[in-house]
């Protein structure tokens, strides 16, 4: 018996029914069954969503180990029961691991995707009867199926590309948005939540909230949290890209040229306070000028957008976005690290007096106070944190994108 091909088959298999969908859980047990019936009761298999690690000893009484990372994920459950179908033929029957890894292979090979056209037709079909359930109107069913075709053809366009599913899920949401948007103020559609709930079903996190109960039931801690917080983070990206487009729309800009000088002396002294944070972490040359430039633009945008969008934490990512373009730019004009320029700009936007209250509040035993502003502190902060990485991860595709094209 050759058990390192043994071994080689059965992480292959383990790493195919996870980017199947399969539950952590459910790809352990497989991996134990499949190598006890080959002989191999104390086998050890560890698995993560992204990570599987696999370990025997030979009768000979030589280990073995194999690790796997995993980095496609989605949801193919016709995969995942061919997959688990095949696992249930190999422990009966122990054909030699030359002959099961001609059947993982025949898998493969027979598989066979539904053809865009079907695909985006689920994608319409799926929002517009969800819009319906949510109480839309017909009118509405159709403009929340366009929605979802909007999705499906962003969701295509970033599959070519080096892109992160917290990026992918924030460009799908707002094309969404500003779609369902669109056709409310042409009198297409008549109800936005509706519309907008429908689309979004297809972004939602179900596949993952789920699975992270069934594990947290199950006693995988580690992947319950893994995908607890996979669900988190795409519905905040859902959230926010959501937030951003409604709120820019549903506002009217009323910035007049008596409130200009009002800004003035604000943007000057965020300019000097980060000049001030450049002679402290030895900045030195034109970085001094565009270290605070920098800041003084982001306090900028966050004081105009303050009657655009009417949220402290909306300001807060589109003042980190301008920053973050802005120390791109200036990185790749100077050929220096972006943290360079990034780090002090956001010094005037980081919620130094949010923290500050919330340590008082706790201080002075005022829970609710103290609940509150931690909460608002860490959305603020996150916000920040989160038009810096979409910048960043902006860039970085675009860099694959052209990369790609080069070679």
């Amino acid at each position: 018996m050759d058990y390192s091909a043994l071994l080689d088959l059965s992480v292959d298999m383990g790493c195919g029914l996870l980017e199947s969908g399969a539950e952590i859980y459910r790809a352990e047990d497989s991996l134990r069954r499949l190598l006890a019936a080959y002989g191999l009761p104390d086998a050890e298999v560890f698995a993560i969503p992204n990570c599987l690690i696999a370990s025997i000893t030979t009768p000979q009484g030589e280990p073995l180990t194999r690790v796997r990372r995993v980095l496609d994920h989605g949801t193919d459950l016709w995969r995942l029961e061919q997959y688990n179908s095949l696992c249930r033929a190999l422990c009966r029957d122990t054909p030699s691991p030359e002959q099961a890894r001609a059947m993982m292979e025949g898998i493969e090979a027979s598989r066979r995707d539904y053809p865009s056209a079907v695909r985006f037709f689920g994608y319409f079909l799926g929002a517009a009867a969800f819009c319906l359930f949510f109480g839309g109107t017909w009118r509405d069913a159709v403009c929340s199926g366009v929605c979802g075709l909007a999705i499906a053809l962003m969701l295509t366009a970033l599959a070519r590309v080096e892109s992160g599913g917290f990026f992918r899920t924030l460009a799908c949401a707002g094309v969404s948005a500003v779609a369902a948007l669109t056709f409310v103020r042409l009198g297409v559609g008549e109800n936005l939540d509706a519309i907008t709930i429908g689309a979004f079903m297809a972004l939602t996190p179900g596949v993952a909230l789920t699975n992270s109960m069934r594990e947290f039931m199950a006693g995988d801690m580690v992947s319950g949290v893994s995908r607890l917080t996979e669900a988190l983070l795409t519905a905040t990206a859902i959230a926010l890209s959501t937030g951003v487009v409604l709120a820019v729309g549903d506002a009217s800009l009323e910035v007049g040229g008596a409130m200009a000088a009002g800004y003035v002396l604000p943007c000057a002294s965020a300019f000097f306070a980060c000049l001030g944070f450049c002679f402290l972490f030895q900045v030195r040359g034109a970085g001094l000028l565009i270290c605070s430039t920098g800041g003084a633009l982001g306090w900028l945008v966050y004081l105009l957008s303050a009657p655009l969008v009417g949220s402290d934490l909306i300001q807060a990512f589109l003042a980190a976005v301008v920053i973050a373009v802005f120390s791109e730019a200036m990185a790749r004009v100077r050929r220096c690290p972006v943290t360079v320029y990034l780090l002090i700009a956001l010094y005037p936007l980081v919620p130094g007096r949010g923290i500050y209250l919330t340590m008082l509040y706790c201080i002075q035993g005022e829970t609710l106070q103290f609940l509150s502003s931690l909460l608002h502190t860490l959305g603020f902060a996150g916000c920040l944190a989160v038009g810096a990485m979409l910048v960043s991860a902006v860039v970085r595709m675009y860099r694959s994108l052209a990369a790609s094209r080069g070679g």
